[in-house]
């Protein structure tokens, strides 16, 4: 277990993996074929995992709201009736979108439930529960550890601790490799994360 990394080193790691693709995406040049964009659909904090998806195949903007919907569940009993009807039909083909379904709300990258099933139950350690359990999409904290929303005042003092470790470490993500083989992570988006409280 030493040598797993933390749930937020790896959303530090998939936000920087998708930055650099972006960055590879725009600097196509005009009549060149680009990569295709990718996006954070959801993740599951328990196995310390991040899902980076293609939008052109896992994602449908919503012309009314704007707003992106995953879909990156898999429906399976869709996908063995697929897969039945090609082994009797080698000519009848199928994709991914024949398949997939709507990601849970649960599920998605930066749910509260942080990819827990809330109808499974979640056993906790013992006394320790985060501090803050809702974050702006900033990563500044926006709910307390008994999921009320904190005040003005307090939101504003977060924000303004943030804007001073972005100011030290700066807006980006870097990461130091140690001789013991560790790497230490600089992400002010992740500064409230990790952080607990004892009941």
């Amino acid at each position: 277990m030493s040598n797993t990394p933390w749930h937020h080193e790896i959303v530090a790691m998939v936000k920087k993996l998708q930055r650099e693709l972006q960055k590879i995406r725009d600097a196509t040049p005009e009549g060149k074929e680009k990569i295709p964009e990718y996006g954070i659909a959801c993740e599951h904090k328990h196995s310390v995992s991040v899902l980076l998806a293609r939008v052109d195949q896992f994602a449908l903007d919503d012309p009314v709201t704007g707003k992106r919907r995953w879909r990156t569940w898999i429906n399976y009993e869709k996908f063995q009736e697929l897969a039945a009807k090609h082994r009797d039909d080698p000519s009848f083909t199928f994709g991914v979108k024949d398949y997939v379904e709507d990601t849970p709300s649960w599920a998605l990258y930066g749910a509260e439930e942080e990819g827990f099933d809330p109808t499974d139950t979640r056993h906790r350690k013992k006394r320790k529960y985060p501090k803050y359990t809702k974050f702006d999409i900033d990563g500044v904290p926006t709910h307390d550890h008994d999921h009320q929303p904190l005040n003005d005042e307090e939101r504003a003092k977060l924000r303004s601790l943030m804007d001073l470790k972005k100011r030290e470490i700066g807006d980006g993500v870097s990461v130091i490799g140690l001789e013991s083989g560790e790497k230490v992570i600089h992400d002010a988006s992740l500064m409230f994360r990790g952080l607990t409280i004892k009941k």
